[in-house]
């Protein structure tokens, strides 16, 4: 068993677009600006031909090529249907005649019976793939959905109707998804090792005190765990389940770390730390839904 540890020059190329497209919109800007907003039309990612990257054919990004790519949009939280747009056209033709973005649900464990989840659904333009490699391949027209506010990055939304995945489309979601939570735990990590550097007490960067240090240092090894459980996702298609747990869960303690190094300003509506926080542990209900 082996897999490329290096992304393709599709995941490359799209990557890094996308970084600096999202740069661009939202670089500059704490999350708590844009989180319940529309920093970055849909236009411009789909003018772009990025929801098509995954589509099959030659050229197409590998399942490697689409963790690159989604640990690269994580690291921004842009509220916008991208990574679960790529997905569905990739394994839907009806999804792949839309223009727009499109949405998948899944099941909502620990929900009540009939209700499923589907993140972005209800806004604009936004439909939902009913057949994803299984089941009848159509999508169904923007509905009323009820919302969940947990996680505003996220849109998510509670509906009746659910997306049907073979189990390779499932296994591909649950890898970008997780992809996705790295790429936030990245983010905050970096955010927090700068913050450790300038923010001083006692005359000193609290970076030099071995409790924050100490933190910073077991932080930055989840992250390194965590991209390395992808690769393993990627490489063991009979042994996926694990290796993205154990990448979410890993994201989740990256930024319950971040929370703590902040001290105070950590659980502040300015820092915006939990918006990332609660974008992950809606990935995690997100993942398990899809059947991982």
């Amino acid at each position: 068993m082996s897999v490329n540890i290096l992304a393709g020059e599709v995941g490359v190329v799209a990557a890094t677009a996308l970084r600096e497209l999202a740069a661009r919109a939202v670089g500059v800007l704490p999350v708590a600006e844009y989180a319940d907003g529309a920093p970055l039309p849909w236009s411009v990612v789909g003018d772009g031909g990025w929801d098509l990257v995954g589509v099959p054919g030659d050229g197409a990004a590998s399942l490697r090529d689409l963790v690159e790519i989604a640990q690269t949009w994580g690291e921004f939280c842009v509220p916008l249907p991208l990574l679960p747009t790529i997905l569905a056209k990739r394994w839907s033709a009806a999804a792949r005649e839309r223009t727009g973005p499109v949405t998948v649900s899944v099941a909502a464990p620990g929900r009540p019976p009939g209700r499923f989840l589907a993140p972005y659904l209800g806004e604009p333009e936004v439909v939902l793939a009913l057949g994803l490699g299984a089941g009848e391949d159509r999508v169904a027209p923007p509905a009323v959905a009820a919302r969940d506010g947990f996680a505003p990055t996220l849109r998510l939304a509670e509906t009746d109707l659910r997306s049907a995945f073979s189990a390779e489309a499932a296994r591909e979601q649950a890898v970008v998804w997780a992809a996705e939570a790295v790429g936030c735990a990245r983010r905050t990590l970096r955010d927090s090792v700068g913050y450790a550097r300038d923010r001083h007490q006692f005359d000193r960067p609290i970076g030099s005190f071995q409790a924050v240090k100490h933190r910073l240092a077991r932080a930055h090894e989840q992250v390194e765990l965590a991209e390395s459980a992808l690769l393993w996702a990627v490489a063991a298609p009979a042994d996926t389940a694990r290796p993205v747990r154990f990448a979410v869960d890993s994201s989740i303690g990256v930024l319950q770390t971040a929370i703590q190094v902040h001290g105070g300003m950590g659980f502040t509506w300015e820092m915006g730390i939990h918006f990332f926080l609660r974008h992950v542990l809606t990935l995690r209900e997100l993942v398990r839904g899809v059947g991982l």
